[in-house]
């Protein structure tokens, strides 16, 4: 018996289990670019049959940005996927692969995003379909553990175009007629990209998800959702989970002034007072202060002070309500109300509308030493009644 204690260190790596080599996402095998061979043949020996140049061709032949399966089940596999490049990127559509069951495993190899150190995470696939610097030597690595003739079967079906489907299941696919410019029609169908799916999948996902304090307000909506098969691996074994229908019902749209109160709470301008009256009466003060310059008594001097006083009463009642309101409401939406943006001041409010040719004459009458007067003595009365 030996009395040399027990090192976990020193004992043997547990070999990796299949999952963690074969997936179609990333696994956490973080690996140095010269250590990409070991692991491709870790990935190999979990296979049960060998990956073969016709194997490959048949893999990658059923693979696309598009997956016409996921309309309709009943498509022939002849006819299951397109491909299609962005124009405007400087690359070529991420594709996934459509293929029968006991394929799966070995698209798990070419397509399983490889956690190479200091580069970005790529599948063999990428590596060929869209090239980066590190890519010849993780292609190399991969020729040197399942052959030559396997990734010259990868390149030449995935950098060539694909089949074109002659034909469609019956039943499930929308036809539109669009006219062509030079006279007739045009039949279209339309088929969303497949990455969709997982997109939709993850803003579903948003539904059971707590806000954290400290983080963004996380978006929500109404869903209901519908299952529609508990098999996608029939369509592809990158899709799992079941597939869902989802309905999101959309909030209705937002009045001019609910808008305005939307973006004052989340940090934008205050809302405007849409008051047509309000234009009317200061345009009538200004009249009046023109006329006091010329000629006044004690009765027009009142009149004047009424109209000076009215608006500075009417500017802070819609101050002191608005600001009721954006407070309520960031209560009812988790925030802070205490991060509300200042709200202008009375002559601001005022003056922040639409004027034509009167905007000079307003604007004198709201910064004349009179209205400035009212607005000190009108303060003066407030606090002391606070």
């Amino acid at each position: 018996m030996s009395d040399i204690p027990d090192h976990p260190e020193l004992s043997e790596p547990t070999a990796p289990k299949e999952a963690e080599l074969l997936s179609f996402k990333l696994t956490g095998r973080p690996t140095p670019l010269d250590e990409v061979a070991s692991e491709f043949r870790l990935m190999r020996d979990c296979l049960k049959k060998p990956l073969t140049a016709e194997v490959a061709t048949r893999i990658c032949e059923k693979s696309g940005s598009h997956l016409i399966k996921l309309v309709s089940p009943r498509v022939d596999g002849d006819h299951a996927v397109l491909r299609f490049d962005d124009p405007e990127a400087n690359g070529k559509s991420s594709i996934i692969p459509s293929v029968n069951a006991p394929d799966i495993p070995f698209c798990k190899v070419v397509f399983r995003p490889l956690e190479l150190l200091g580069h970005s995470s790529m599948s063999v696939v990428d590596h060929i379909l869209n090239a980066e610097d590190h890519s010849g030597p993780v292609l190399r690595a991969f020729a040197e553990v399942f052959g030559d003739e396997v990734l010259e079967a990868l390149r030449e079906i995935l950098l060539s175009d694909p089949k074109t489907p002659l034909k469609l299941g019956a039943g499930e696919f929308p036809i539109i007629f669009i006219p062509r410019p030079g006279g007739g029609d045009l039949q279209i169908t339309p088929v969303s990209p497949a990455m969709t799916f997982g997109g939709m999948r993850e803003l579903g996902k948003r539904r059971y998800k707590k806000k954290d304090p400290e983080g963004p307000r996380i978006n929500r909506g109404r869903w209901i959702d519908l299952a529609v098969s508990s098999k996608p691996q029939n369509i592809s074994g990158a899709i799992g989970g079941p597939r869902v229908r989802f309905l999101a019902t959309m909030p209705p749209t937002m009045h001019q002034g609910e808008a305005e109160l939307y973006r004052y709470v989340h940090g934008g301008g205050f809302p405007r007072w849409r008051d047509d009256e309000v234009s009317v009466w200061v345009l009538r003060y200004a009249d009046m202060l023109e006329a006091d310059a010329v000629y006044n008594n004690e009765d027009t001097r009142a009149a004047l002070d009424r109209t000076a006083d009215r608006l500075i009463r009417d500017a802070s009642e819609f101050i002191r309500d608005t600001l009721a309101d954006a407070k309520h409401f960031a209560e009812r939406q988790e925030m802070n109300e205490e991060r509300l943006p200042e709200p202008p001041n009375v002559a601001h409010i005022l003056i922040r509308r639409h004027w034509d040719q009167n905007y000079d004459r307003a604007r004198k009458a709201l910064t004349s030493p009179h209205f400035e007067d009212r607005l000190r003595k009108g303060q003066t009365v407030h606090e002391a009644q606070a």
